[in-house]
């Protein structure tokens, strides 16, 4: 690539921010699509074969289009990342070049501009010719003077060229970052398959990479048991083992809930405050639901940081009490709460996600699970 100064200044880096705003928008719309699915099929109130398989093609559908998700994520990111970068450097070119078009201060004499070539080259033939015209000067004068303009020239040249050198490797590296998340999306897509018959036209793509996901369902933290973590076996919500009927809904043992305590009540209780001056209905907010999700997620480790499962592989690991990723914390997240591993402010953003998907705390997957008695499940 060997860009000039007009390839550069027709750049518009606007678009490139348009263009990843499309792309969230793309991403996001998928996410609700998926989380509306797959409400849909946890609460249907029917059983056998077929309800099994209804939940079994969700869960891999889900998976499929998470992949698609995730990898137009990255897709958005790389354009985002890069905009300022490109905005810089074309004004750092066209400011360079401005002072060799219009010389000022010293270099207004001659009146002449410097003659720029688009590939940066800036030479001063019209303005020798200048002084080659000028009357009481003699020849030795006027030779001093011509060097001189030639010195300027190329010192406006190195400006310019430089600059060209600067948005040349600000172009290379988007290039570079759009190509790669390019790929991701292409072989994510390619993983979807037939839509009817369930058929993969490629390898599927890694799971569970969907900005929507807060965190692994098929993993096992360090912080916990495998008889505390299954997400396949026991009482899930999502994968049609097993099913909770209406009957059996109403039949709430709120003792298995994990009661809050210590530095997590403290927090639960700021978070609460939080979320009812956003306008969450306080009986949305489930304190022992919010504890039991923080109990089997995080163990109570505000700090924490997932570095085993699909979503930390893809580069987008879950973090903090209730192991949201940063797309959907910052999605969720109110102003002057934005810090993921500040323990109140992570809560409020994963119970709001919780509450928009879910319809309350205590409707979530994990949470119906465990009051029945169940194994938790990931959210």
């Amino acid at each position: 690539m060997t860009l000039t100064i007009s390839n550069v200044e027709a750049w518009n880096p606007a678009a490139i921010t348009t263009a990843g705003t499309a792309v969230n928008t793309t991403s996001t719309g998928l996410d609700k699509a998926l989380s509306n699915a797959d409400t849909t099929i946890s609460n249907l109130t029917w059983d056998g074969n077929a309800a099994k398989a209804a939940r079994t093609r969700m869960g891999t559908e889900k998976t499929r289009a998470s992949a698609v998700s995730g990898a137009l994520l990255e897709l958005q990111k790389a354009l985002s990342t890069h905009v300022e970068n490109l905005t810089n450097t074309r004004q750092a070119v066209l400011d360079a070049r401005e002072p060799a078009l219009h010389p000022t201060g010293p270099e207004a004499t001659p009146p002449d501009p410097f003659e720029i070539a688009d590939n940066g080259v800036v030479t001063a033939t019209k303005r020798k010719d200048y002084i080659d015209k000028l009357q009481g000067l003699n020849d030795g004068e006027k030779t001093w003077q011509k060097c001189f303009q030639d010195l300027l020239a190329a010192n406006h040249q190195s400006k310019i060229t430089g600059a060209l050198a600067q948005a040349e490797s600000a172009a290379t590296d988007l290039i570079t970052a759009v190509n790669t998340a390019k790929g991701k999306v292409d072989a994510a897509y390619a993983g979807l398959g037939d839509p009817k018959l369930g058929v993969t036209a490629a390898p599927s793509a890694p799971a569970n990479t969907s900005p929507a996901s807060l965190s692994s369902n098929s993993a096992t933290p360090h912080y916990q048991s495998t008889s505390n973590t299954s997400h396949s076996n026991g009482t899930s919500s999502h994968n049609g083992s097993s099913h909770y009927s209406n009957a059996s809904m109403n039949d709430r043992n709120e003792s298995n809930l994990s009661q809050p305590s210590g530095n997590v009540a403290e927090w639960i209780a700021q978070a609460r405050e939080i979320l009812i001056q956003e306008g969450v209905p306080a009986d949305q907010i489930d304190d022992k639901a919010i504890a039991t999700i923080i109990e089997h997620e995080s163990g109570g480790n505000p700090s924490i940081v997932n570095d085993w499962d699909s979503n930390a592989a893809a580069g987008h690991p879950s973090k903090g009490l209730m192991q949201t990723i940063d797309s959907t914390f910052n999605s969720y997240a109110v102003p002057g709460h934005t810090d993921i591993l500040n323990p109140v402010d992570n809560i409020v953003a994963a119970s709001r996600y919780a509450i928009n998907r879910y319809g309350s705390l205590s409707d979530v997957p994990g949470v119906v699970a465990v009051r029945h008695g169940g194994a938790y499940v990931g959210y």
